[in-house]
């Protein structure tokens, strides 16, 4: 899954860095040399991370941090520190401001600059792990309930057709012949939220994801490859 990122500082040479560092991994990387310009980025932009300097000119690292929270587009992008100031109790102020993480800009140099990459990878590890045991838990408790509909939907119209309670054509048969491929159709969807394999996401508006299910359960279509709809009889 590509990822984008904004890396925030004034000095040139970091962003450089940075940006170099990150597209050799296939993230895409953009840059903002001042806080103004890392707001507007990001209120103009799907981002996935922000790296963020504390000390900048005029808008600082924590003032651009409390700028994106108070807009619903970007309160939700998470923000990793790269700073200087990498004393201890810097860094529990950082993570108490609620940055996800808070890195020394030691790590940007040849010999440590994979602590940085590592860090962000596994971050979306981890945030890919936390959206599917998120989704896995809503799906499981919905799938019971739409499981007990579609058991009643399709039992219902099974008794009408045993009771030869169908014209043989005709605008009814027609429609419970509708309500059947529905349903079957509802029962795959269900199947395949039951065995999702990974997050997989899709835009659906601006800062908001959407499980695609169709890339979360290829393995599950490649088993499966037959379907259909039973038809009324």
């Amino acid at each position: 899954m590509n990822r984008t990122i904004l890396t925030v500082d004034d000095d040139v040479t970091v962003t450089t860095y940075v940006k170099a560092t990150l597209e050799l991994e296939g993230f895409t990387v953009l840059s903002a040399a001042s806080g103004p310009e890392a707001v507007d980025v990001a209120q103009g932009t799907v981002l996935d991370l922000i790296l963020l300097d504390i000390q900048m000119p005029g808008l600082g690292g924590y003032d651009v941090l409390e700028a994106l929270r108070v807009v619903d587009d970007t309160r939700q992008i998470p923000v990793m520190f790269l700073t200087v100031e990498d004393q201890p109790d810097r860094e529990v102020l950082g993570l108490r401001a609620g940055v996800i993480d808070y890195i020394s800009k030691s790590v940007l140099h040849p010999e440590r600059v994979d602590v940085l990459v590592y860090r962000i990878k596994n971050f979306f590890a981890w945030q890919e792990n936390e959206r599917l045991r998120g989704a896995l838990s809503t799906m499981v408790a919905a799938n019971h309930e739409i499981n007990n509909a579609l058991m009643v939907i399709q039992g219902s119209v099974d008794i009408l057709r045993l009771k030869g309670m169908l014209a043989p054509r005709g605008e009814a048969k027609e429609l419970l012949t509708r309500i059947v491929e529905s349903g079957s159709d509802i029962a795959q969807v269900v199947d395949k939220i039951s065995h999702l394999e990974r997050w997989e996401s899709t835009a659906y508006t601006r800062g908001v994801e959407m499980l695609d299910l169709e890339r979360a359960t290829e393995g599950r279509a490649a088993e499966n490859p037959m379907g259909g709809n039973p038809a009324i009889s």
